[in-house]
């Protein structure tokens, strides 16, 4: 039985309310479907109240470099709607880099659950980025008043583009010469355009939480010599460069004094470890070259406390642009118009000599790959060298 008047626990129930009285604020950016608001206070009263007139939904699933690429998005479109809530379906997996967007209401993971409840939900707009074609399938069936991006399915059975805007992102993932001749956007461009925004060059939005910060420093120690971070991973084979070639540029910096710490994911553990036993074998101790797996947040920490990043276009690259770091860039298959954006002057990108580079991953090597080989690593360490010394 539903009592006359609601006790009070506290001042944060005060007034008494009564069943008549007591409100429920569904059009909150807060609410959470019945369960108490991370405020843990009724709607009545609440001065954190803030109302929500247009929902968006946004579909990118699995790309950690195109999340942080992507990253202004929901900032420009709060600063267009400020009464806008953003939802991201997203891999559980990726899902770390979501939360530390503070213009991302609700991070949604995609799952038999979120299957089943999104084509029930409503929303204002829809921008689809995913080409799995599981994710751009559901996309056709959510209710939405205006989508614009990927769908999959049609006459065809493929992928399509939902809009004029997006016709331009479509090409770019049917065939390289859309890539490397006929394009000059950089992804983040190409995402505004979908969602009809011309980019101003915002930077990429990462709030580390603090306690990444304090694990990552107390892992560094104090190193007054300048710190150099050896970023050795890639998503894709052909966009690594050779073990043997990151111990030549590793040899001399260690003699230079510079402090390198070694970043990868998972997936770069062994390289990782090859790298550091050729270290420790120079005599190069735990406080000359680092190395630890990393959770994703301690990950986008680090190279916020280096001086330069040496990378390939990966996640790593992302994160030395997140944190505006000094950056060498290792270009392979990869065309940097798309990833360097044009206010970043403090990047050296350096190119394979391949002629077939960049082919945009739709490769001519049938996926052997070689052109990362062909970066000399004196050339890295000179361009290296350069900004340490700028």
């Amino acid at each position: 039985m539903i009592p006359e008047q609601i006790p009070a626990k506290g001042a944060f129930l005060s007034p008494l309310h009564t069943t008549a009285s007591f409100e429920i604020r569904p059009d909150c950016r807060h609410f959470e479907g019945g369960m108490p608001c991370r405020y843990w206070r009724p709607c009545h009263r609440c001065p954190h109240h803030d109302p929500v007139d247009y929902r968006v939904l946004i579909v990118m699933l699995g790309l950690l470099g195109d999340m942080l690429i992507a990253s202004p998005l929901p900032a420009r479109i709060r600063a267009d709607r400020p009464g806008a809530h953003i939802t991201w379906l997203v891999d559980e997996s990726c899902a770390p880099i979501l939360r530390m967007n503070p213009y991302v209401d609700e991070v949604l993971i995609h799952d038999w659950e979120a299957a089943a409840q999104l084509p029930s939900r409503r929303f204002d707009a829809i921008y689809a980025f995913e080409r799995t074609p599981s994710a751009a399938a559901l996309v056709d069936r959510i209710p939405a008043g205006h989508k614009a991006g990927l769908a999959f399915g049609g006459p065809h059975h493929a992928l399509y583009p939902m809009g004029e805007a997006a016709r331009q992102f479509f090409l770019q993932n049917t065939w390289n010469d859309y890539r490397t001749l006929a394009n000059a956007q950089t992804w983040t461009e190409l995402y505004f355009a979908v969602a009809g925004y011309q980019y101003a060059g915002e930077p990429y939005v990462l709030n580390v939480p603090e306690a990444a910060v304090r694990r990552v420093a107390g892992l560094l120690g104090e190193h007054t010599g300048p710190r150099v971070c050896l970023n050795l991973g890639g998503s894709l084979p052909t966009k690594i460069w050779p073990e043997r070639h990151w111990a030549e540029l590793a040899d001399p910096l260690i003699d230079y004094g510079a402090q390198l710490v070694i970043l990868g994911g998972p997936s770069d553990r062994v390289a990782c470890e090859h790298l550091v036993r050729h270290l420790r074998m120079r005599g190069a101790d735990a406080s000359a070259a680092v190395y630890a797996p990393l959770s994703l947040e301690e990950a986008a920490a680090l190279p916020a406390r280096c001086d330069v990043v040496v990378t390939g276009d990966s996640f790593g690259f992302h994160l030395a642009l997140a944190h505006q770091r000094p950056t060498v860039l290792l270009l392979g298959p990869s065309n940097g118009a798309e990833v360097i954006p044009e206010h970043a002057e403090y990047i050296t990108a350096l190119r394979s000599t391949l002629p077939c580079s960049p082919c945009a991953h739709q490769v001519a090597c049938a996926g052997v790959g070689g052109c990362m080989d062909t970066i000399d690593p004196a050339a890295v360490l000179k361009a290296t060298l350069d900004h340490l010394n700028t």
